[in-house]
């Protein structure tokens, strides 16, 4: 039992020995191997700004589309595209003439108006008969109302005699039939007369219809002159002299001659994700940049966001509007593609640190001592977000919490300081790099060889001497 146990420290005290030797022979290797060169940064105190990006093309904030109110062939059309176009002077304003845009052919039109002027005409001259007409029959009735009374009175006065026997009963029969029938002959000329005034009545509507069909006709013949509805840009020219202009239905939209635009003022519509629409808010700040003009940065506010959804050939968005400001006399066309920054959130005086020096890194592979004791490590999660400080000439893994992040960089909310450097590049070496790793900051080589550039001169000047 006693040889046993001596075997058996012995086996285990080489063991001890051998391990030493081996975390020796590690250690004394590691300490030989070259260090990796890496780029050093201390996190900044500063502002971030946070954007979304989206694509949007460039339209006038207002355009009139000019379509016909008739159908009519063009006649002329007396502007280009390009030329500018006025309204006509506005109250207060200096005189300005209106701009002629289109003239259409009103032969139609006039004849049309001529034709309804001469139905008024005959409906008037038809309406002074009714009248004159109404005028004779009131004065029949009172000649038959006249008649009738004498009837009466004559019809009267023999039934009288009739109770003497001063005349005979044929008498006063004929005298009764006589009344009869100048009694009815009252009733028809009186409902003939009600029959006349209601048809003047008919008329008197008819000749306003005809008034109405004037008006309309005259109406229409000024939509043959087509005036500029705004001081603008004639931007684009559909139709040509001698076509045929239609207007529109409800399924069948009308010709569009021409459009005019009001090019002081510009807006981008933006196709905003329905992901971002709700950080997008009116007046918010916006950087925009064209194709046009690559590298180059126009500003903008958001002045308007769309309360429906798109359904367009890219998908699904949100349209927001962006008006550009201070283009610097900068020629901004419609149509133009642009990619717009719209600023949703802005923080000020927080901790970054360059975006690409925060890693993701599975929680089982970091250190036991780290995973175990640093509150910013939830074990809970797969990956966790660490940085790698520079400590010594080693990389020390750090966990880090963090927030909002532009383009460049991301805010560190707990887990560094101000005074702390950490790696920050190349990012091919970040992605490989290993904890306690051993580095080697890129400013510290430049100093040490040109600390040593200027030593060599002197020490050559020792040697000389001697």
């Amino acid at each position: 039992m006693k040889k046993i146990l001596i075997i058996l420290f012995s086996v285990g005290g080489a063991l001890i020995l051998l391990g030493w030797a081996g975390y020796a022979l590690q250690s004394k290797l590691k300490a030989k191997l070259p260090s990796t060169e890496v780029r050093v940064e201390c996190p900044q105190r500063g502002t971030l700004t946070e954007f979304i990006t989206a694509p949007g093309l460039v339209e006038p904030k207002r355009k009139v589309e000019i379509s016909a109110k008739i159908s009519a062939r063009v006649i002329s059309i007396p502007v280009e595209e390009g030329n500018q176009v006025f309204k006509g002077a506005e109250a207060g304003e200096a005189a300005k003439e209106p701009t002629l845009l289109i003239k259409l052919d009103a032969s139609d039109l006039e004849a049309g108006l001529r034709s309804v002027q001469a139905h008024r005409a005959a409906q008037a001259a038809r309406i002074e008969v009714a009248r004159a007409e109404i005028t004779s029959k009131k004065a029949n009735i009172e000649a038959c109302r006249a008649r009738l009374e004498q009837m009466t009175r004559k019809l009267d006065r023999e039934k009288n005699l009739l109770g003497s026997r001063d005349i005979s009963q044929s008498t006063v029969d004929e005298t009764q039939s006589l009344f009869d029938e100048q009694q009815a002959q009252l009733t028809i000329v009186e409902n003939d007369l009600k029959t006349t005034e209601m048809n003047l009545v008919v008329m008197e509507h008819e000749l306003e219809a005809a008034d109405a069909e004037i008006s309309r006709a005259v109406q229409d013949l000024t939509y043959t002159t087509i005036m500029a509805p705004m001081d603008g840009i004639v931007t684009k020219i559909n139709a040509e002299e001698g076509e045929m202009v239609m207007t529109g239905t409800m399924n069948n939209p009308g010709t569009v001659i021409m459009e005019v635009a009001d090019l002081s003022q510009m807006l981008v519509l933006v196709q905003v994700d329905q992901t971002d629409i709700s950080k997008v808010q009116v007046g918010q700040k916006a950087k925009v940049e064209f194709q046009a003009w690559p590298d180059r940065f126009f500003d903008g506010v958001v002045e308007k966001k769309a309360l429906a959804l798109t359904m367009g050939r890219s998908g699904e968005y949100y349209e927001v509007e962006v008006l550009l400001q201070n283009t610097s006399g900068q020629e901004v066309l419609s149509g133009l593609s642009a990619d717009v920054d719209i600023e949703t959130a802005t923080y000020q005086e927080v901790l970054l640190v360059p975006s690409q020096a925060i890693l993701a890194r599975e929680v089982d592979s970091l250190p036991m001592e780290i995973r175990d004791s640093n509150p910013l490590v939830d074990t809970k999660k797969t990956y966790g977000s660490v940085v790698y400080r520079y400590i010594e000439g080693e990389a020390v893994v750090t966990p880090v919490k963090i927030g909002q992040s532009d383009t460049t960089h991301t805010i560190i909310l707990e887990g560094l300081t101000e005074t702390d450097k950490i790696i920050t590049g190349p990012f091919k070496i970040l992605t490989t790099l290993q904890h306690k790793q051993k580095v080697l900051d890129e400013r510290e080589k430049e100093k040490a060889g040109k600390d040593k550039e200027t030593a060599a001169p002197a020490g050559d000047a020792n040697e000389a001497k001697s």
